[in-house]
């Protein structure tokens, strides 16, 4: 008689209680691992898009260094640093090394232009005032103008600390190269580039650096290579 009495109260108010401080607890425990693995996610996915980035960025700068010219002749200009021989362009920013001329250019039914294409690499500074700069790439096809010859731009990467170009001359990197004082290229050129970290500290890291050796061989080269080897 007195359980069926108790049976019919139901639950007592410490019972209730108790039964709702466990369902809370589980439901923050719940809270904490489903929100973790959301952190863990959307940052292994921006690590992936970051290295996937620079991969494709160091792939391009290979892409058009391996197609470099012979410099001269009607399309391929001198490979030069010191002076300002930059195709015209909107970029607002610092560029990095001398133009490229090279047989990199795709050749479709949308395009009138030939493979051969001058680049140029450029770091403009990040918008919203931190000290990072995004990495440029310009690319002119129209080398015989009529008019103003224009170019198109594509942002390669951000949160750049530093980036530029360095030449090998067969036994030193030096940062600067004229084509038509020295008339050859260089034996290899290296791309080096340092990123600003995505975490709170914010420190640039190890830079990363690509050598491209340059495969075509100018009259110049040719004579140098041989007198080299003769006895």
């Amino acid at each position: 008689m007195t359980a069926a009495i108790r049976s019919a109260r139901g639950f007592t108010l410490i019972e209730v209680l108790l039964a709702t401080a466990v369902s809370a607890v589980v439901l923050v425990v719940i809270q904490t691992v489903f929100f973790g693995a959301l952190r863990l996610r959307t940052t292994t996915s921006d690590r992936i898009e970051a290295d996937l980035a620079l991969h494709r960025t160091l792939e391009m700068v290979q892409r058009d260094l391996r197609g470099i010219m012979l410099p001269g002749g009607t399309l391929s200009g001198e490979l030069q640093t010191s002076l300002d021989l930059s195709l015209t362009s909107s970029v607002a920013g610092e560029r990095i090394g001398p133009d490229f001329y090279c047989d990199t250019g795709r050749i479709d039914a949308w395009s009138p232009f030939a493979d051969v294409q001058r680049v140029a690499y450029y770091l403009v500074p990040t918008s919203g005032g931190t000290n990072t700069f995004d990495l440029v790439r310009s690319v002119s096809r129209n080398l015989l103008p009529a008019l103003a010859e224009s170019s198109e731009e594509q942002t390669l990467l951000g949160r750049i600390a530093t980036a530029g170009f360095e030449f090998f001359d067969g036994s030193d990197w030096t940062a600067d190269w004229d084509s038509a004082v020295t008339a050859t290229l260089p034996t290899a050129i290296r791309f080096y580039i340092q990123l600003i970290a995505s975490d709170a500290n914010g420190e640039a890291g190890q830079p990363i650096e690509l050598v491209v050796p340059v495969l075509v061989t100018s009259p110049g080269s040719a004579t140098t290579s041989l007198a080299a080897a003769s006895p």
